[in-house]
C-alpha cells in the first residue's frame, strides 16, 4: 500500500505517518530466522532468611508486584519495581518484568516531557553522605481544621535518607532549629568524622524560616554553611523538590481531618519512603540500605577529573544479596 501511495506522488514519510509504520519496519527484510525462545513461567527466587532457591510462578512475581504498586509510598515505574523485587530475592530484569506487567495491563502511561527551557545553575553532586543536605516545607490540608499543616523535611542529597522531619500548623525558626538539633545528635556527631572537620553544606529557598538571624548563628557555631537558592528557581533545589513530589503522589488519596491523622500517617510514609521504597537516585535502593552499602564499601563512586561535578556510583553486591548483608539495617529508619 505503501509503495502503492508512493508511486502516486505521496512522499515516503507521510505514507508511513498514515499507516503508523516506522521506517525501519519499512525497509527491514526477515532473513528467515526462527523466532526467539518462548518466554518463561517461572522466576527464580531466593530466601533472603534460609537462602533456599526455589522457582516461582511467573503469577506469585505478578502478584508481588500488585502489592508493591498499590502501596501508595512505593515506585510505580516498573524500573524501580524491578529493583524492589530483587531486593527482596528475586532474580529477573526489567524486561521480563514489563512483559509479565503488560500482559496484565498493570504499565503505567509514561509521562511525556514538557517543552521548556532550562536554567543553568550550579548542580549539588556530593559524593558521600552528610555533605550537602537540602531542606524545604510543604503545605498539606487539614479539612475539618480549614487550614494548612506545614511538613518540614531535612533530606541527604547522596543516600537521599529523610534525615528528620516535623509536622505542625505553624513551622517557625525555633522548630526549624530544634530538627537541626536533632540531626546533629544523631547523625553529624555519630559520623566517622568530627562535627568540626564536616564541611556540611544545607540549601533551602528563601523562607522567612530559613532567613532568621538566630538560624544563621546556630548554623555557624556548629560548622554548617547555609546557603540560598535564587529566586523563582525551585530546580536549585532540586533533590527535596523531587522528595515533595514523591510525597504528594503517596497522599493523593488521603484526606485529612486533624493534625494527629496527618501525622500517623506521614511516620508511615517517611518508614518505607527511608526503608523500603526504591530511588532511581540511589541504584534502585532504598535510602537506609544505600547508605549502610556505602559505609561498607559496597558503593563505589568514581569523580571525572576533567568535570568534578560529574560522577559514577557502581554497586560492588547483587542485588539478591543485600538483605544477608551483615549491619545492612544499620540505619534502618524508626519513628521514636
Amino acid at each position: 500500500m505503501i509503495i502503492e501511495y508512493m508511486s502516486r506522488g505521496i512522499r515516503r514519510d507521510r505514507c508511513l505517518a498514515i499507516v503508523g509504520m516506522s521506517k525501519s519496519e519499512f525497509y527491514h527484510e526477515s532473513a528467515g530466522n526462527k523466532s526467539g525462545r518462548a518466554p518463561t513461567t517461572h522466576t527464580k527466587w531466593r530466601n533472603p532468611k534460609n537462602l533456599e532457591v526455589i522457582m516461582k510462578k511467573n503469577d506469585e512475581v505478578v502478584l508481588e508486584a500488585i502489592h508493591i504498586k498499590l502501596d501508595p509510598d512505593q515506585a510505580k515505574w516498573y524500573h524501580l519495581i524491578t529493583d524492589t523485587l530483587k531486593i527482596r530475592g528475586y532474580y529477573l530484569n526489567h524486561k521480563k518484568l514489563y512483559r509479565l506487567m503488560k500482559e496484565y495491563t498493570l504499565l503505567e502511561e509514561r509521562p511525556r516531557p514538557i517543552d521548556k527551557t532550562y536554567v543553568k545553575y550550579r548542580r549539588v553532586t556530593p559524593i558521600a553522605p552528610l555533605q550537602s543536605i537540602e531542606m524545604d516545607i510543604k503545605h498539606i490540608w487539614i479539612y475539618e481544621k480549614r487550614k494548612y499543616a506545614f511538613v518540614f523535611t531535612i533530606l541527604d542529597t547522596f543516600t537521599r535518607y529523610a534525615l528528620h522531619w516535623k509536622v505542625g500548623y505553624s513551622m517557625q525558626c525555633e522548630q526549624i532549629q530544634e530538627a537541626w538539633e536533632y540531626v546533629i545528635a544523631n547523625y553529624l556527631q555519630h559520623s566517622s568524622n568530627k562535627v568540626s572537620d564536616l564541611l556540611v553544606t544545607v540549601r533551602s529557598d528563601n523562607g522567612p524560616q530559613f532567613e532568621a538571624r538566630s538560624l544563621k548563628a546556630f548554623f555557624n557555631q556548629n560548622n554548617i554553611q547555609h546557603e540560598f537558592t535564587h529566586p523563582y528557581t525551585p530546580e536549585e533545589n532540586g533533590h527535596i523538590e523531587s522528595f515533595h513530589s514523591i510525597l504528594t503522589d503517596a497522599l493523593t488519596n488521603d484526606r485529612f481531618s486533624s493534625l494527629e491523622q496527618l501525622e500517623n500517617r506521614l511516620i508511615k510514609f517517611y518508614t518505607t519512603y527511608n526503608n523500603d521504597r526504591s530511588h532511581s537516585g540511589t541504584k534502585g535502593i532504598p535510602p537506609s540500605m544505600y547508605w549502610a552499602l556505602f559505609d561498607m564499601g559496597k558503593i563505589e563512586v568514581k569523580v571525572d577529573e576533567s568535570e568534578k561535578r560529574n560522577h559514577k556510583v557502581w554497586l560492588k553486591v547483587a542485588y539478591q544479596d543485600i538483605l544477608t548483608i551483615p549491619g545492612i539495617k544499620k540505619y534502618q529508619y524508626r519513628v521514636i
